[in-house]
């Protein structure tokens, strides 16, 4: 459906609700309002007058009437730019209509400042109260100025093909046509709420008219200075004017030096005052460094403390440095000291984290090998040894780590240690369930007395029947472990094909700061993502 018809369309509702008896909104406008209605119709004559190819030049000057209040008596005068344009408008013959000929470009733009001003007119006449309103009249009017404005700017916006060359109205008067044509879409649809206005209710419909008439002089008035006003440049603007000299690179490096100056004197003050409760702060943590360091070598593993404080700083410094080469200025300086900061804070957590991940990486080993220790010390029991020596014997002829587990466990032993706190050593070191109970079992035999053999083979069955339930639970479970895997790759394998295929967009849209930001904040809901679905997957034996 064209615009034409829907133009159609909208003129046969308004009009058949139009006749239905309603009381005249027309004399909502009051006398200030009227003033502007003629200043605003005075300029669109102007204009139209403006595009009138029949008026010389020298005779396009007016003065605006004393309606247009503080610009009353000012001399409006055809641009000169426009002398060569509308004759080169004129030689456009654009349409041409049956039985009333063909229409040049200039034509077509003076029928829409015509429509615009026929209906300010109308408008106008609606408040002379000599005249009485007779608002099916007054209805009809304002839909046929919708109609022919709706008609002649569909006009202006197609874009005709002449042999080899594009005809784009759109471009005439230096990039103006392209604003005025916004404007007049806008008139086009207060055109409309006028019309509307006829049938709101009744206690809404003068406040309707008035604001919907008062638009459209608002707009006139800015199409008219849209006319008069600077072109739009056509061009690029010329790099040169964004150079900056030697000078303006040392101010702002020295501007750039002095607020990190000045931002790390108030970090220094800051600490300065909080020095008493720093010292401490720091007191404790090298005793829990000390206990951490003893921690790591119960897990046979020898590492300084410090070496994973400092590596976590060096990680989130080099980081902050990216970052804040990318975002540059005092701002980069400030996301450089914010992003340091925030690794030392992780950095304080970071060796607990570490000592946790190997306890559990530990704890998983040792549960894998436990079932043959039992299944050896079991045997050693039924030879006539006892637990002491079957520890030995798991401690010689097994594989690490569990042959270091129970190794530590004798030689503590052999130091003096009783054997029931050696094994409370080992059940402190190792987090792995079924040990736990292994060492609670062997020490309630040793305090009340029992059979080792049969509860080590009663073990022995529950852990085998562990182990076929959880590699059952693995494969049901191995749906949502490869969806969280798909879930985190794709949206990296779509990048890297996005990248494949249009790396150079890609590389400047992901070192600037708006992409930076989207890659961090993709990057921490996708580990949520695989965390939800982690837990998902995840049943307890």
């Amino acid at each position: 459906m064209t615009r034409k018809i829907q133009a159609l369309c909208w003129s046969i509702l308004c009009v058949a609700v139009l006749a239905m008896p309603a009381p005249a909104v027309a004399r909502a406008l009051g006398k200030q309002d009227l003033a502007r209605i003629q200043c605003a119709q005075e300029k669109m004559r102007i204009m139209a007058e403006f595009f009138d190819v029949n008026i010389p030049a020298e005779e396009k000057v007016y003065k605006l009437p004393n309606v247009c209040g503080a610009s009353s008596g000012r001399t409006v005068k055809m641009p000169e730019w426009f002398a060569s344009e509308l004759e080169r408008m004129d030689k456009n013959k654009v349409v041409y209509v049956p039985n009333e000929g063909t229409y040049s470009e200039v034509d077509l733009w003076r029928q829409a400042f015509s429509n615009v001003y026929l209906f300010l007119d109308r408008a106008a006449k609606s408040m002379d109260p000599n005249q009485p309103v007779v608002l099916e009249q007054l209805s009809r009017g304002f839909v046929g100025n919708r109609i022919n404005l709706m008609a002649t700017l569909d006009r202006l916006n197609k874009d005709l093909l002449r042999g080899q060359q594009l005809l784009i109205m759109k471009d005439s008067m230096d990039g103006r046509a392209r604003s005025m044509l916004a404007t007049f879409e806008l008139i086009n649809s207060e055109f409309f709420s006028t019309i509307e206005s006829f049938s709101s209710p009744i206690s809404q419909r003068e406040n309707k008219y008035r604001q919907s008439v008062m638009a459209v002089v608002v707009l006139s008035n800015h199409l008219f200075s849209q006319f008069l006003g600077s072109s739009i440049p056509m061009n690029p603007p010329d790099p040169k004017i964004y150079q900056t000299t030697p000078a303006d690179r040392a101010v702002s490096l020295f501007m750039i030096m002095l607020g990190s100056a000045l931002a790390g004197l108030a970090v220094y003050l800051l600490l300065e005052n909080k020095r008493d409760n720093i010292l401490q702060m720091v007191a404790e943590y090298k005793q829990k460094s000390l206990v951490w360091a003893e921690d790591f070598n119960r897990q046979f593993v020898t590492i300084d403390i410090k070496y994973i404080v400092f590596g976590t700083i060096g990680v989130f410094a080099l980081l902050g440095l990216f970052m804040g080469l990318m975002f540059g200025g005092f701002s980069g300086v400030f996301i450089f000291l914010l992003i340091v900061f925030l690794g030392g804070v992780v950095s304080i957590r970071m060796p607990m984290a570490v000592l946790d991940a190997l306890k559990k990486s530990r704890g998983k080993r040792v549960n894998k090998q436990l079932m043959d220790a039992l299944i050896m010390l079991s045997n050693s029991l039924r030879s006539g040894m006892d637990i002491v020596q079957g520890f030995e014997l798991v401690s010689r002829d097994m594989l690490p780590p569990i042959s270091d587990e129970f190794g530590l466990v004798i030689k503590n032993y052999q130091l003096g240690t009783p054997f029931e706190k050696a094994l409370d050593g080992l059940s402190e070191r190792v987090e792995s369930r079924m040990l736990a109970y292994i060492i609670k079992a062997i020490i309630i035999q040793r305090q009340v007395g029992g059979n080792l053999t049969v509860i080590f083979a009663r073990l022995v069955e529950n852990i085998r029947e562990e182990s076929k339930l959880e590699e059952k639970l693995q494969a049901m479970t191995a749906q949502q472990k490869i969806q969280s895997i798909v879930v985190s790759i794709m949206p990296f394998v779509m990048m890297l094909v996005m990248f494949i295929f249009n790396p150079s967009q890609m590389i400047s849209f992901y070192t600037s700061p708006v992409g930076m930001f989207v890659f961090m904040f993709c990057v921490i809901w996708i580990g949520i993502g695989m965390k939800v679905l982690k837990k998902m997957g995840e049943v307890r034996v």
